[in-house]
C-alpha cells in the first residue's frame, strides 16, 4: 500500500505538455508548499492537466489542496507524485502582489551558478529555484521541431483509447512553433551567463494566437512579449528555474516561469499572506 499525505501548495509553474506514455501528454507543475513549517517549492508531476476535468484544472497562483505519493525513481527533494482524484481548488487565486510576494521573496536564492554546482556535486541536490536575474540580455527565439516518432506514437495512442478521465478528451497536442530562451547572467562574481530555454506553458499558448503570422512578426512577438514586457526595466526579474529527473541531464536547468514585480516593491516582511 502506498502511503499519501495531504498537502497545500500555491501553483507557480506550469510547464508546457510533453508526450507521455500513460495519458498521451503530461505537463510538469512547480509551486510552493504553504503547510510545511515554512513555505517550501516541491514538484508535483506528472500530471495529466489537458485531459483532467474542468473543475479541477488549476490556474497559476490558484491554492489547490492534494494528496501527494512518493515518486518513482526520483530523489530529487522537491519532487512528489499526485492522487489526481484528490485535487481541489482552494478559494480564489491570490492575485494581490503583496500577498504573492510575502510568499515567494523569502524563497529568491541560491544564484543560477550555485544551483548547479549544487547539482555537479550531487545530483540529487535541489532541483527548483527563484533566482535574481541583475542582467538580461535577450530572448533567443529559434524554430520548434516535430515530434519524434516515438512521442507522436504516445500521443496517438491516447487519442484512440477511451479517455482515462470519462469524457474529457483534449485536442490533439501540436508541437510548438517555436522554441524560445533566455540569456541572462545571475548574481554569482564572474558568471559566464546562462541560455536556458523557457518552458512556461504561457509561451506555448502565446504561440496559439500567433498562428496567422509570418514567422518573424511572430518570433518578433514572442520577444517584446518575454523581454520587454514580461522582464521589463521597471520591474525586479526572477526567473523559476528547475532541472528535469533524467540523471545524465540534471546539470541542464530551464526557466520554467517569471516572477517580475515593480522595481520599487519589497514584499519580504508583508505579513499579511492572503491565504
Amino acid at each position: 500500500m502506498v502511503l499519501s499525505e495531504s498537502a497545500r501548495v500555491l501553483i507557480t509553474v506550469k510547464a508546457s505538455p510533453e508526450p507521455s506514455e500513460k495519458y498521451g501528454d503530461t505537463v510538469c507543475v512547480a509551486g510552493v508548499r504553504l503547510d510545511s513549517v515554512q513555505p517550501e517549492f516541491i514538484r508535483l508531476y506528472p500530471v495529466p492537466f489537458r485531459w483532467m476535468a474542468t473543475d479541477q484544472q488549476f490556474k497559476k497562483y490558484d491554492v489547490i489542496d492534494v494528496d501527494l505519493i512518493p515518486p518513482i525513481n526520483d530523489l530529487r527533494p522537491e519532487s512528489n507524485r499526485l492522487n489526481i482524484d484528490t485535487v481541489r481548488r482552494e478559494g480564489k487565486p491570490i492575485k494581490d502582489i503583496r500577498a504573492r510576494g510575502a510568499i515567494l521573496e523569502p524563497l529568491i536564492g541560491p544564484t543560477m551558478c550555485e544551483l548547479r554546482a549544487g547539482v555537479v556535486q550531487n545530483m540529487n541536490a535541489t532541483s527548483l529555484g527563484l533566482v535574481r536575474v541583475p542582467t538580461l540580455k535577450g530572448v533567443i527565439v529559434e524554430p520548434g521541431q516535430p515530434w519524434t516518432p516515438s512521442q507522436q506514437a504516445k500521443i496517438d495512442r491516447a487519442l484512440q483509447q477511451e479517455s482515462l478521465f470519462g469524457d474529457t478528451t483534449p485536442p490533439e497536442l501540436k508541437p510548438p512553433r517555436f522554441i524560445a530562451k533566455y540569456h541572462y547572467f545571475c548574481e554569482t562574481a564572474g558568471c559566464s551567463g546562462h541560455k536556458q530555454r523557457i518552458l512556461d506553458w504561457e509561451l506555448t499558448a502565446f504561440q496559439l494566437r500567433l498562428r496567422n503570422m509570418s514567422d518573424d512578426a511572430a518570433a518578433e512577438s514572442i520577444r517584446r512579449r518575454f523581454h520587454d514586457e514580461l522582464c521589463a526595466d521597471d520591474k525586479r526579474t526572477h526567473f523559476f528555474v528547475g532541472n528535469i529527473a533524467d540523471p545524465t541531464k540534471r546539470r541542464n536547468f530551464s526557466v520554467l516561469g517569471v516572477y517580475a514585480p515593480p522595481k520599487s516593491s519589497d514584499f519580504a516582511a508583508t505579513l499579511d499572506l492572503g491565504i
